[in-house]
């Protein structure tokens, strides 16, 4: 776990807070579903934080393995999926408040009213945006050795 002041350009594992999982990649395809897994060793779990200069809060997510960016498969609105593509999406990662710790949201730098959380679907549980800021909207960033 790392402090609120410290989330800078590194390797984490994107953690959701309620269910203890987390992100990954479905597979190794360039372009791939985002989903939640429980094996915090798994290699797909590295994600690369890339702060953006001039704008505050915002990076780019970028798996280590696969060097793809986590973006929305659609125009970001309630429900659609996060995915893994070769374009660079901006995302808006800040606290969730100063009273949680090291917890935050996750949200599209086009529309901050939506944020990453995880929902089950009949192929997996799967990363999507929600516009319901009480539904699991939590995620800590676990610094990893990259």
């Amino acid at each position: 776990m790392i402090d609120m002041a410290t989330l800078k350009t590194a390797t984490y594992s994107i953690k959701h807070i309620a269910t203890g999982q987390y992100v990954a990649l479905k597979d190794t395809k360039r372009t791939s579903t985002l989903i939640s897994h429980k094996d915090s060793h798994f290699e797909h779990l590295a994600w690369v934080l890339d702060k953006l200069t001039g704008l505050e809060d915002t990076y780019h997510v970028r798996s280590f393995l696969q060097n793809t960016f986590a973006l929305t498969g659609q125009p970001p609105t309630a429900g659609a999926e996060i995915v893994s593509g070769t374009e660079s999406y901006p995302w808006i990662i800040r606290p969730a408040a100063s009273s949680f710790g090291d917890i935050y949201l996750i949200s599209p730098y086009s529309d901050p009213s939506l944020y990453w959380t995880i929902v089950k679907t009949r192929d997996g549980i799967n990363a999507t945006l929600t516009n319901n800021p009480k539904h699991h909207v939590y995620w800590q960033f676990v610094k990893m050795s990259a």
